[in-house]
């Protein structure tokens, strides 16, 4: 890296810094003008946040992609993680950009204009949902509040609150909890309620029985 160009990651890292003030932001993340972050959120080094947000509680391991996505509070995303990529369009002679978007960073075209819109689904990721390393998830894909998702998986399909799932493609292995207090769980929203709340309540959260109990009473 030149001393040019690692001044300018400084100052944007600055900036980011500045702009997200109760976030942690690692060298190397890169954020556009469309993406924001919650509260007490981790970027760590070099992962991309495109037309996203992150919720509070948040964070990101290194080295991930997020692309037009809607990230929930209490989520934890492993490194090489690519959310909501780019498709290519299979209807036409060729795949490759080359034919059909003249806007894409390559030196050479066969076409002056484009011919396909790429524009990607908003993907929906859950508040408390835990994503291991490597996963690669599907544009416009929704994972349920709560849900794991295994290392390695290629999730196609949305995926339900609470689930456990893995593989390629990713299917549900079981449930984290039993049917009743997956829905006592998602009723109570405890994600939604403010820092103090969560915080008195957060004793609680070793055994879900009595977490349950605990907003009951």
């Amino acid at each position: 890296m030149s001393i040019l160009s690692s001044i300018k990651s400084c100052f944007r890292l600055l900036y980011l810094r500045k702009k997200f003030p109760a976030s942690v932001i690692y060298s190397g993340v890169s954020l556009d003008r469309f993406s924001v972050l919650g509260h007490y959120s981790v970027l760590f080094k070099d992962v991309a946040l495109i037309k996203s947000s992150l919720g509070a509680f948040s964070y990101v391991q290194s080295s991930s992609v997020i692309c037009n996505a809607e990230i929930g509070k209490f989520c934890s995303i492993a490194s090489n993680v690519y959310i909501g990529l780019g498709s290519h369009p299979m209807h036409m002679v060729s795949t490759s950009p080359v034919f059909y978007d003249n806007s894409q960073p390559l030196p050479k075209f066969m076409v002056f204009e484009k011919l396909f819109s790429d524009e990607l689904p908003r993907t929906i990721i859950g508040s408390d949902v835990w994503i291991g390393h490597g996963v690669i998830i599907k544009a416009g894909v929704s994972i349920g509040v709560g849900a794991v998702i295994g290392a390695g998986s290629v999730v196609t399909k949305d995926i339900a609150p609470y689930a456990i799932a893995a593989g390629n493609p990713c299917r549900p292995i079981k449930f984290r909890f039993s049917e009743d207090i997956v829905n006592h769980l998602l009723l109570s929203k405890w994600w939604a309620r403010n820092d103090n709340e969560i915080m008195k309540l957060s004793r609680f959260f070793v055994d879900p029985i009595k977490f349950i109990d605990s907003l009951e009473s």
